[in-house]
């Protein structure tokens, strides 16, 4: 017997009550008149099986059947599990995944029946859908009187089903319900396919294929089973897998995937065409831990290269900030692009992580010019926006760290006299504030200078056969002088300012709000960097859950229940990779009704963690940073929340801070940051 919870509860109604309204049903189920109709048609079908009947009389309804039907109805109640039900986004991805798998428009009905709701609202999710399908070039077709149906090419149809699958799918709850003799499993999305096709599926796979590849995950496995249930589905209903080029050196994977057919093809008929082998050979290669140096040719190498450095140039074109000259930002890039483009890496899900999308609001303009340089280079290489958005940390990284390290450092020369160069440096500081750092020397103790240090160096003399470019300027710095050290500066750093600041006109009006807002935001972070805490976790767990459960356990005061927090950090782990790229940092965060108020902790392991970092990279995880909200934030606990975890990975010295730095330090961190923040919006 399969029941829902909702028909569980009406079922309770009628065992506990000899008469029940519809009215009574409405008031305790909560549902509508319409609704407890729909119930009692999908009831009747399964209480028939068991010799029970609904019967009604003067617009009561009684269960009727003898005593015997009646007891064994009850226990089955009290033993059987619920079915599940979703919330709105599940609800959303399983009618999308319901369309992707079928071979024939689906009507509106049999979509509600299916997904437990009403037709409006299967209406308004196909409202909704119908945009997100687009950015994937999947269409969405209404046919009055016929239904809805999907058109796609294959290859993408099945990239965003299996995409979809991976994210609702819980790994434990996947292979506990292989392992069991269970027929139903408890969850929508196992549900979609025959129990005995996963298991043969899994089965063949390990005789097959994973005996000659390497998995670092139960994920990857889960990954491959899916993708190759989802194509033998297809392929049964008659679609194959439009023209794809195979990988470069893929034929070894193309044979693992006719080994697997062959012993498939001895239990049951399947037609498959040479463009579905190359598709799921593409799959395992992806996954195959073992492709860790290319094993591309040397000219696929230098051209992949050569458009890495054109998507480069054309994003410093656009920003007008020159990211360029860093060596090894350019190869850091190119080997996450190269290992992109080619399927090495497991691409992040198309849902929003928090982190990068504040990353991508912050740097809007250099976001658009990353998307648009993308699609100018790499037109044919499709990547999901958090793929997009984890492009543009590698930039604001290396933007943010140039930017801080801009200590301008000067030298001043002169041919004698204390006096003159005072008087060239305090000009220099009045005008010129973004240099930090000012030298003075005179011409005879210029051979003990380490001219190597200095980003710029002025002099009142003229400098013959002097070894460094230098300014000729006058003691008192002209205006003309100062133009030129101003375009000198430009040119050295290639500075645009990605957030513009516009002089405005002074606007006295809402003042007194305006004052109010910052009073309260001030107050809340106090409040929060008064209880920023790193604590030290003396012999943990190398065991995540068990990390995660011990970093709860030091939040007293904070959360009311730690299993639900617990849980659903877990699932964010599972949906992405947590780890800070280039660091020894996780960053865990969720918001939830437990949490009373926002929290950050640090904490830092006895024993490193072994994680993927966002660009899927493996780190050694040494400390662990927990940002916890209630589940409604206002907007000044989100900008000050988001605050923190974008500054985290603004740049390299930050991400020094928060590895290495102590309690006192991170806490002057924040406060120096909203200070400054603080500041720019006064």
């Amino acid at each position: 017997m399969i029941l829902t919870q909702r028909q569980k509860d009406i079922l309770l109604l009628f065992l506990t009550n000899r008469e029940v309204s519809v009215k009574e049903i409405e008031k305790r189920a909560n549902i509508s008149r319409r609704t407890v109709y729909r119930e009692f048609n999908e009831l009747r079908p399964i209480l028939a099986q068991e010799k029970l009947e609904l019967a009604s009389k003067k617009r009561n309804y009684t269960l009727v059947g003898d005593k015997k039907s009646l007891k064994k109805l009850q226990t089955l109640l009290k033993t059987t599990k619920s079915q599940v039900i979703l919330d709105i986004e599940q609800r959303k991805n399983a009618l999308v995944s319901k369309l992707l798998l079928a071979d024939q428009p689906q009507k509106i009905i049999n979509l509600a029946m299916d997904l437990q709701v009403s037709e409006a609202t299967i209406q308004n999710d196909l409202n909704t859908i119908e945009g997100i399908l687009n950015e994937y070039k999947i269409t969405l077709l209404r046919k009055p009187g016929v239904g809805v149906a999907i058109k796609s090419l294959e290859s993408q149809r099945r990239q965003v089903l299996v995409g979809i699958l991976l994210n609702e799918i819980n790994d434990y709850d996947f292979f506990h319900y292989l392992s069991k003799t269970e027929r139903m499993a408890n969850n929508f999305f196992l549900q979609l396919f025959p129990k005995n096709l996963l298991l043969t599926v899994k089965n063949l796979l390990e005789e097959t294929v994973f005996p000659s590849i390497s998995l670092d995950s139960d994920h990857q496995i889960i990954e491959l089973i899916l993708s190759f249930v989802v194509s033998i589905m297809r392929i049964k209903q008659g679609f194959s897998i439009e023209n794809i080029k195979p990988t470069v050196d893929s034929l070894k994977y193309q044979g693992l995937v006719f080994k697997f057919m062959a012993k498939f093809a001895a239990k049951t008929d399947l037609n498959i065409e040479q463009t579905d082998i190359i598709y799921l050979a593409n799959k395992i290669m992806a996954c195959d831990n073992t492709q860790i140096d290319f094993s591309y040719d040397s000219d696929y190498k230098i051209t992949t290269s050569i458009k890495v450095k054109k998507f480069v140039e054309i994003v410093s074109e656009q920003v007008h900030w020159n990211f360029q000259k860093n060596p090894n930002f350019i190869k850091r890039l190119n080997h996450h692009i190269m290992s992109l483009i080619n399927h090495q890496v497991v691409s992040l899900p198309n849902t929003k992580i928090e982190t990068l999308v504040g990353l991508s609001k912050k740097f809007k303009k250099l976001y658009i010019a990353i998307e648009n340089a993308w699609n100018k280079e790499f037109i044919e290489n499709k990547i999901t926006k958090s793929e997009m958005q984890l492009l543009l940390l590698y930039f604001a990284n290396e933007y943010t760290s140039a930017k801080n390290n801009q200590q301008i450092n000067a030298l001043v020369i002169c041919e004698n006299g204390i006096g003159t160069s005072a008087i060239l440096r305090a000009r220099l500081k009045q005008e010129l504030p973004e240099i930090k750092n000012i030298d003075l020397s005179k011409v005879a103790d210029l051979a003990n200078e380490n001219l190597q240090k200095y980003d710029l160096i002025l002099s009142t003399l003229e400098l013959k056969g002097f070894s460094r470019k230098y300014l000729l300027v006058s003691p008192l710095l002209l205006n003309d002088e100062i133009n030129r050290i101003k375009n000198y500066l430009k040119e050295y750093e290639r500075k645009f300012p990605i957030v513009e600041n516009k002089r405005k006109k002074q606007d006295f009006t809402h003042s007194t709000e305006k004052l109010v807002k910052i009073s309260i935001g001030t107050l809340f972070c106090t409040e929060l960097v008064n209880n920023i805490k790193v604590t030290k976790l003396k012999n943990n767990s190398t065991d995540l859950i068990a990390v995660v459960q011990e970093c709860l356990a030091h939040t007293k005061g904070v959360i009311r229940r730690q299993q639900p927090i617990a849980k659903k950090i877990l699932k964010r782990i599972r949906l992405a990779p947590v780890g800070i790229p280039n660091s020894q940092l996780a960053l865990l965060h969720t918001s939830d009704k437990h949490v009373k108020k926002c929290t950050f902790l640090l904490f830092d392991l006895d024993n490193k963690l072994t994680m993927k970092s966002m660009d899927h990279a493996e780190i050694q995880v040494k400390r662990v940073l927990l940002m916890l909200g209630p589940a409604k934030m206002s907007s000044l606990e989100q900008e000050v929340m988001s605050m923190i975890s974008s500054m985290i990975i603004m740049n390299d010295e930050n991400l020094q801070l928060f590895t290495e730095g102590n309690q006192a330090e991170i806490k002057d961190a924040v406060s120096a940051q909203y200070l400054y923040e603080l500041n720019n919006k006064i």
